[in-house]
C-alpha cells in the first residue's frame, strides 16, 4: 500500500479555470503540468505546459476565455492508494510516465514520483535480504 505521506502534494485547478489562470498557478507553482479536478475533487485531466503552448498560444486563442477543461488531456490515468509499489512502477512504466495522481476513493491525495518510487523499491528490496 503506498503511504500518504510519501505523496507529493498535487498542483491542482478546477475544470472551470481559466487557462490564463492555469499558467499562472504552473508558473507560480513551477511546475509542468498540473492536475484538473472536477466538482467532487476527482481528477478529471491533465494539462502541461505544451498543452498551453500548443492548444492556446500557438491558435492565437483568448486564454482569459478558455477554460482548462477545453484544453486538459483526458482520461487521467491514475493509481488508488491501496496497491502495491510494485504495481504502480508497473503501471508507471506501461504508461511511460515519470508521476502519476493518486487516488482514495477516486479523490486525490497526491502525486507519485517515478525517482521517489524507485528509491523505494530498491529500499523493500534490500529489506528482502
Amino acid at each position: 500500500m503506498i503511504e500518504k505521506e510519501k505523496l507529493d502534494d498535487a498542483v491542482i485547478c478546477k475544470e472551470d479555470d481559466s487557462v490564463l489562470e492555469v499558467a499562472r498557478i504552473m508558473r507560480d507553482t513551477q511546475t509542468r503540468h498540473i492536475i484538473v479536478i472536477d466538482k467532487n475533487l476527482k481528477p478529471s485531466g491533465i494539462i502541461s505546459a505544451f498543452d498551453i503552448n500548443n492548444r492556446v498560444v500557438a491558435e492565437e486563442k483568448n486564454a482569459k476565455e478558455i477554460k482548462a477543461e477545453d484544453i486538459m488531456t483526458k482520461p487521467i490515468q491514475s493509481i488508488d492508494i491501496d496497491i502495491d509499489y510494485n504495481e504502480a512502477y508497473q503501471k508507471m512504466i506501461d504508461l511511460g510516465i515519470y508521476t502519476i495522481p493518486v487516488t482514495d476513493k477516486g479523490k486525490l491525495v497526491g502525486i507519485l514520483d517515478f525517482n521517489f518510487l524507485f528509491k523505494k523499491l530498491c529500499e523493500i528490496g534490500g529489506k528482502k535480504k
